[in-house]
């Protein structure tokens, strides 16, 4: 390679790469030029004011993971959730999609490469590959199977854009109330990429507003109804209603997304009602 591009600069006269001749850089991964993300999406939502631009990080195989940067302008600067620029070769957080497996299913691993789009009446959706993990029985090169997945997309109240852990069913979005709330969930915490598919735990509503079951263990909750937004531990969960693809036969559930910070780390939480 370094053979034909030397004789590609020297017919056209070029002694040194100059990345001036490329254009702006607005983003790019590590120190080196050639170590770009793949799939890059921009989008504009007017509601924010911002642009976005969802990148994919890691290999196809597993961890191929999302991150997302914002701009209030397409020439930057190009900005994590941690005011980070992702000209300097950043980590972006936080991740928006993760490997990940809810009980009673092999999961999906290699969530990323996506198209992010809406309808024309507010509603928001991301769309990419998704494949199984490896060594699933009865499927030929199981991690080679490459499917088209959409989920639902809904804004933080910070702007920043939460993909909805199940895949998008058209489940009518008739109100959630806080009484559907009380039981079990299973919860999902996904961190910056590991190379691994996070499983799921039960979280445990009680309807005294406590937690009784989960990480956040003795903690309390509490619920807006108006916003659809569910408040565990001091963080915000996002609320909507979608097929539970897991149970045999599928139904209507419950899921949450949100985004909290852990010992300097952004987390990405992905939970959905056990019914």
């Amino acid at each position: 390679r370094r053979v034909c591009l030397n004789k590609f600069r020297k017919a056209l006269g070029i002694s040194t790469w100059n990345t001036n001749t490329y254009g702006k850089l607005i983003a790019r991964r590590g120190t080196s030029r050639w170590q770009g993300s793949e799939g890059p999406e921009v989008v504009y939502n007017p509601e924010t004011g911002y642009y976005y631009m969802f990148l994919a990080y890691g290999s196809l195989a597993v961890e191929y993971n999302t991150r997302v940067v914002r701009a209030r302008s397409m020439n930057g600067p190009w900005l994590d959730i941690n005011g980070n620029d992702a000209a300097y070769g950043i980590q972006a957080e936080p991740v928006v999609t993760h490997p990940y497996k809810f009980s009673n299913s092999y999961g999906w691993v290699g969530i990323s490469h996506c198209a992010v789009f809406d309808d024309g009446n507010g509603n928001w959706f991301y769309s990419s590959q998704g494949r199984l993990p490896e060594n699933v029985p009865g499927v030929y090169e199981s991690n080679a199977v490459m499917m088209g997945h959409v989920r639902s997309i809904r804004w933080a109240e910070d702007g920043w854009p939460l993909v909805m852990p199940e895949r998008y069913g058209a489940v009518p979005q008739v109100p959630i109330t806080e009484g559907e709330l009380i039981g079990d969930w299973e919860m999902i915490k996904c961190l910056l990429s590991s190379g691994q598919q996070y499983a799921s735990a039960i979280m445990t509503l009680s309807a005294d507003h406590k937690i009784t079951e989960g990480t956040w263990k003795g903690a309390s909750w509490s619920y807006d109804a108006e916003n659809q937004v569910l408040t565990a531990n001091g963080v915000k969960l996002y609320l909507q209603r979608e097929v539970d693809w897991e149970m045999i036969p599928r139904t209507p559930t419950i899921v949450f997304a949100g985004y909290h910070q852990s010992n300097g780390v952004w987390r990405t939480d992905w939970g959905k009602k056990v019914q």
